[in-house]
C-alpha cells in the first residue's frame, strides 16, 4: 500500500490534482493558500487568527471579508480550499449563523445565550459533511436508503441515479491527512437541476439562508474513511 494519504484516498487526489502542492508532507503556507485564494477570484482574503478577535469573532471575520487562517494548520487548510470550492454556500453558512449568534446575545449584558439547534446543525454542516448531489427525481430514493443506515443500499442508490458526491466538511479532509481512526461522515442529499459543483453550491446556499437545516441532520452517518464512500468522490 503506498504510504501517502493523497494516494490512498479518492477525497484528497482528487484536491491535489487541482492544487498539485497540496501533496506533500506539511500544509501550504498561508501565503500560498492566499495566492489560491485570490486567483479563484475569492471575495475573501486571509488574515491571522487574531484578527477573529479584532472583529468581534471568526462568523464576522468571515462575513467581512476575511478567513482567520493558522498558519501550518491541515484543518485550515481544507478550510480555504472549501471557500474556494463553495464560496457562496460558505457566505450562506457564515452569515446564517451570525445571524443566529445575535439572535441569542443578550441586549442588556451582551452575552450569548447557549447555542441553538441550528447552530448545531450548521456547525456539523461546515465540518462533517458530505454532499450527495442528485436531479430532483432520484432524491426520495437517495434519501430512503440514506436514512436506512447501512451503507450497501445507498451506495447502490449513488451509483444507480448517477448521484455526485463532494466533501464539504474540512475537517473529514483533516482527519484523512492525518491518518486517524475511523469515524462516522455526515451525509447530505441535495436535489440540483444541474449536476455541476457551481449547481451545487448555488443550491445549499439558498437552502442554508432559507432555514433549511433548523436541526442536525447528518444522522445515520457512513463510515470514514471507507473504500465505498471514496470511490463516490467528484473532481
Amino acid at each position: 500500500m503506498d504510504p501517502s494519504p493523497w494516494r490512498r484516498h479518492r477525497a484528497l487526489a482528487v484536491l491535489a490534482e487541482a492544487w498539485p502542492p497540496l501533496a506533500a508532507p506539511d500544509p501550504p503556507s498561508r501565503d500560498q493558500l492566499d495566492r489560491w485564494l485570490a486567483a479563484s477570484g475569492s471575495r475573501w482574503r486571509l488574515a491571522g487568527p487574531d484578527e477573529a478577535k479584532a472583529s468581534a469573532g471568526y462568523e464576522a471575520a468571515v462575513v467581512a471579508g476575511t478567513i482567520p487562517t493558522r498558519e501550518g494548520s491541515w484543518h485550515d487548510t481544507f478550510n480555504v480550499l472549501s471557500f474556494i470550492a463553495f464560496p457562496r454556500t460558505k457566505h450562506a453558512l457564515h452569515r446564517r449563523y451570525l445571524e443566529l449568534q445575535h439572535g441569542r446575545r443578550d441586549p442588556t449584558s451582551g452575552r450569548l445565550g447557549n447555542r441553538g439547534r441550528e447552530e448545531d446543525a450548521l456547525a456539523l454542516l461546515d465540518e462533517a459533511s458530505i454532499v450527495l448531489a442528485a436531479l430532483p427525481e432520484a432524491i426520495e430514493p437517495l434519501e430512503r436508503a440514506r436514512r436506512e443506515g447501512t451503507l450497501e443500499p445507498l451506495d447502490h442508490a449513488v451509483r444507480s441515479h448517477g448521484a455526485r458526491a463532494y466533501v464539504l466538511g474540512h475537517a473529514l479532509l483533516e482527519h484523512l491527512v492525518l491518518d486517524r481512526g475511523p469515524i462516522g461522515a455526515g451525509v447530505i442529499t441535495l436535489a440540483v437541476g444541474a449536476l455541476t459543483r457551481s449547481a451545487v453550491d448555488l443550491a445549499l446556499a439558498r437552502r442554508i439562508e432559507a432555514g433549511g437545516f433548523p436541526h442536525p441532520q447528518v444522522s445515520p452517518t457512513v463510515p470514514w474513511p471507507s473504500d465505498t464512500v471514496d470511490a463516490w468522490m467528484t473532481t
